[in-house]
């Protein structure tokens, strides 16, 4: 759901998945469409997660994916119930969105994002779409200082090009160290694992 340009649509065919896709930016979507024309394992469709019409031609599911999409959509309760109604019961979400409403900055703004969520809020607005969630985790412990020294104390709408190569630079130590030490206490996004009830 929100499929961008399809790197993780890759994974889940490679894996030996079937895909169907939902992308609502036109460019994005013939980007997709012709990345794995003739592959019969994916279904690429266009439309927005708020409109029911655009995900009716998509089967009942097992399980979706949605990864940075929900912040950028306003009514984003709407969407989570337009996923529920298309997945089976007890079928899965996985959702993940920014964390830490407070870190909300220019660079999101730049980016399109209405909100960033708490834990609470995020685990409200699923459970109003009808989702269990089954845990919520943090993840990305090491891109709170950037995101907070990018937008808010030096005031730019992107990270810029030095504080990426920087990150970059510094992932696999943050890896190990996100891993062993921090454990999914803190995270600039959160992870919902939820499941549509039986």
């Amino acid at each position: 759901a929100g499929a961008g340009i399809g790197t993780f649509t890759e994974i889940l065919v490679r894996d030996r998945h079937r895909v169907d896709v939902l992308e609502t930016d036109p460019a994005f979507v013939e980007h997709i469409r012709t990345r794995f024309s003739g592959d019969d394992s994916v279904s690429v469709h266009q439309g927005s997660l708020t409109d029911p019409a655009a995900l009716a031609g998509i089967p009942e599911v097992d399980s979706v994916l949605c990864l940075n999409v929900l912040e950028h959509i306003e009514d984003d309760v709407s969407a989570m119930r337009n996923l529920l109604e298309r997945t089976r019961p007890g079928g899965k979400l996985v959702a993940l969105v920014p964390a830490y409403p407070r870190l909300f900055n220019k660079m999101d703004k730049a980016v399109g994002h209405y909100r960033r969520y708490g834990r609470g809020e995020l685990i409200e607005r699923l459970e109003r779409a009808g989702w269990k969630v089954d845990r919520v985790f943090r993840f990305n412990a090491f891109g709170i200082p950037g995101w907070f020294l990018g937008g808010a104390l030096l005031r730019r709408s992107t990270p810029g090009r030095s504080l990426y190569k920087l990150f970059d630079s510094l992932v696999p130590v943050f890896s190990l160290l996100e891993r062993t030490l921090v454990r999914g206490a803190a995270g600039l996004s959160l992870v919902a694992v939820c499941r549509r009830p039986q």
